[in-house]
């Protein structure tokens, strides 16, 4: 089944066509300055992603990586490595109900002084193994 979502103002919508990752939740400072706070997201490969409106979409590349925002809304929805098949799509821009689950937590060792990372989740001081 087709999972669909978008940014706040829907300048950009767009459909997964294919299988989600569970969220996996990041808390390095590129994720906490993009979102305001850590970040969750889900992955697939790009291949499945099929953009129904995209005329507010924008790309912000640097570091050996893009992001994907709305230039109207502020709405950050994508990330993706250089030369990778697979897109990050962050959790909260999809259509509810979602199905998914929060799988682990990444870049712990850089959360903000604020944050409490929840006990009984896999915990991960860098990136995924």
């Amino acid at each position: 089944m087709a999972q669909q979502g978008g940014c706040e103002c829907r300048g950009v919508r767009y459909e997964v066509r294919g299988e989600l990752r569970g969220v996996v939740v990041c808390h390095c400072g590129r994720c906490r300055r993009t979102h305001g706070d850590a970040a969750g997201y889900t992955s697939c490969e790009e291949a499945d992603v099929a953009l129904l409106a995209a005329q507010t979409l924008r790309w912000y590349a640097a570091d050996g990586r893009r992001r994907g925002f709305c230039s109207r809304c502020g709405g950050s929805l994508f990330w993706q490595a250089d030369g990778e098949t697979e897109i990050s799509i962050a959790a909260g821009t999809l259509d509810q109900p979602t199905g998914l689950r929060t799988v682990a937590h990444i870049h712990v060792d850089s959360a903000g002084d604020y944050e409490v990372v929840p006990d009984g989740i896999e915990r991960f001081p860098g990136t995924l193994p």
